[in-house]
This record gives C-alpha cells, structure tokens and sequence, in this order.
C-alpha cells in the first residue's frame, strides 16, 4: 500500500544529484497489532529506516533499498539487469535477497543510494515466531551472501560504509561468544550483569529513539534486544551454515507454515546456555557465597525482574488493549507514528 506522495518524492531525490542511482522509502507494518511479533516488528522497523538507513543516505551508502518501496535509474538497470536476474551463489540460483543484490549493483558502479522518510508505505509482515523465524533466517542468509558481495566496493564509497559492514557483520560472532564464556566462568553474577547490559543497552537505544519519534511506543523496542539474543543470533549462525540453500522456508502468507527446521538453531542455542546455567550453579555450591555477593545478587535480579513486570505491564496497557481498538480502524499514513 504506498501513500499518494511516495513516488514524487523519490523521483525528487533522484533529480536532486545525477549520482544518486537509487533511493528507498520509509517502510511500515500495515498490520502491526495483530500480534506481539508484528508489533516489535514495526517498532524494529522505525527504527532501521528512520535511524539506520537515514544514517547510511547521510553518506550515501544505504545498503538495502527494501523491495516494497524503492526507485532506481532506468540507465542503471539496464547495465545489470541480466546479470542480476540470474544471479547464483556456490551454483545455486539466488531467489531471495533481491533487493539488496540490486542494491548493490548500483552501489558497485559508484554511484549513491539514498533513503527519504517523505516516501512511505505500508507492508505485512508475519504474525507467528515461527514464520518470523524463517524470514529473519531468509534475510540474514542473503545478507552475509551481500556481504562478501558489497565489501569489493567499499573503496568507492564513503568509509562509513566500510565501518558499519564490518561492525554489524561480526557483531553477532563476538556476542556470541562473549555470551558462551560468562555463562561458563562459573559466577552467577557475571550472568545477570550481562542481562543487565543487554537490556540497559537495549532501553537507551530505544529512549533515544522515543525522544527522536515523539512517541513512547518506541520503548518497547527494547524488547526485541530479548528477540535477538534468543532467536535472530542462533538464526544467523544457521543462516551461515545452510547459506547455498535457496528455499525460502515459509509457505504461502495465509496458510500455517510446516517448516519447523529453524527451530534447530533455537534449540541447540539454549541448550547451550542452559548447560552453562547448571555448570555456573554447580561451581556456585562448591564454595562460600559471600554475603555481600548475595546481596548484590538479590538487588540485580530485583531490578531486572521489575524492568519486566513495568515494561509487560505498559505493554499490556498501551498496546494490547489500544491495539485491538486501532487494528479494524481506517489508517492515515501521514499521522499514523
């Protein structure tokens, strides 16, 4: 669903510099009440193009001009436009990721890609975990594709583009294994303060962009750091691993998916850090438990168990309750936030 203006408004970044070979609009969830996955979708979503991708036009380098609302050059598109099409990755052909292979393409012959907030529109995203799941572990498979793909460019653009590919693409490793070892040093405490990190990390991230948005929803945004650490972390090593995999893993948008073979990653994630739960308390019992420690202890999980209860409660209160009022009723894209 595109608003009236998008298309105006992307031509006018085009016009605006013969070296722009591509712009991006200001995505939105249509149906983001409908479930508490569509709704941090939407909140994830704000924050990815309006903070994100307006950070890469800033330099010139956005890195995905998203499918549903995008407009390139037309003398471009033909200089590639076979070539994308049939793209193939360790000889299989690529049917997903499109939109960031053509990305790309145009940022391989050194020209701009640009995003604008002015161009809107509204797209569905999935309602399930599941079928959550197995699009996030589509996407993050052509990402690490795009990603060898993009870095032979980046000496034509701006170093940005070199800083933030290098940071987000091994981001997910060094978490990984920073998690694994304090689940396995054998205190407690070392646990809970990273719990407490990633959600302290996760709510001024999210406060800043309420300030930026004017909206308190974007608060909740802090709860998709829980999302990431859960799921999208093990679904991108498993992204890695069956990445020359070209099938798409979820079936139609209105029929129930029977694709549960993104759950193995899930599994062996939290088996992983369950074992280093029993490991961490074991070692705990064999040795005195300083009555200080205890304290400290007893205030940490206080105060992550209250972030919960005050943030499930909002939740509850703003969005569940309002949300299934706003779902049946007309949407304005322009004051829609």
């Amino acid at each position: 669903m595109l608003d009236p203006a998008s298309s105006v408004e992307m031509v006018k970044v085009l016009e605006e510099d013969p070296m722009v070979g591509g712009v991006g609009g200001d995505v939105q969830i249509l149906n983001k009440y409908e479930s508490w996955i569509s709704f941090l979708s939407s909140v994830r979503y704000w924050m990815a193009f309006n903070i994100e991708r307006a950070c890469q036009s800033y330099f010139g380098c956005v890195q995905c001009i998203s499918g549903p609302l995008g407009m390139y050059r037309n003398s471009l598109l033909h200089e590639f436009l076979e070539d994308w099409y049939n793209q193939t990755f360790m000889g299989s052909h690529c049917s997903f990721g499109d939109d960031r292979h053509l990305t790309n393409r145009v940022l391989s012959l050194g020209y701009s890609t640009k995003y604008t907030a002015r161009s809107k529109c509204l797209t569905e995203t999935p309602i399930t975990y599941l079928r959550w799941l197995n699009q996030q572990t589509r996407w993050s498979k052509s990402y690490f594709r795009e990603w060898l793909y993009n870095s032979m460019w980046f000496h034509k653009h701006h170093l940005w583009m070199t800083y933030e590919a290098v940071i987000t693409g091994f981001f997910p490793f060094f978490l990984i294994a920073t998690a694994i070892q304090l689940f396995y040093q054998g205190r407690l405490w070392n646990i809970l303060l990273f719990l407490l990190i990633v959600q302290a990390v996760a709510l001024i991230k999210s406060s800043f962009a309420s300030c930026l948005r004017g909206n308190i929803v974007m608060v909740f945004m802090s709860f998709y750091s829980v999302l990431y650490m859960s799921s999208l972390l093990p679904a991108k090593m498993f992204a890695i691993a069956t990445i020359n995999k070209s099938g798409w893993g979820t079936s139609g948008r209105k029929t129930i998916v029977v694709n549960f073979i993104g759950l193995i990653p899930i599994s062996v994630w939290f088996t992983i850090l369950f074992l280093g739960i029993i490991y961490t308390v074991i070692q705990e019992t064999r040795k005195p438990f300083p009555e200080s420690e205890k304290i400290v202890l007893i205030i940490g999980a206080v105060v992550y168990a209250s972030y919960w209860v005050i943030l499930l409660s909002l939740y509850t209160v703003l969005i569940s309750k309002c949300g299934k009022r706003k779902k049946d009723s007309a949407y304005d894209m322009v004051l829609d936030v």
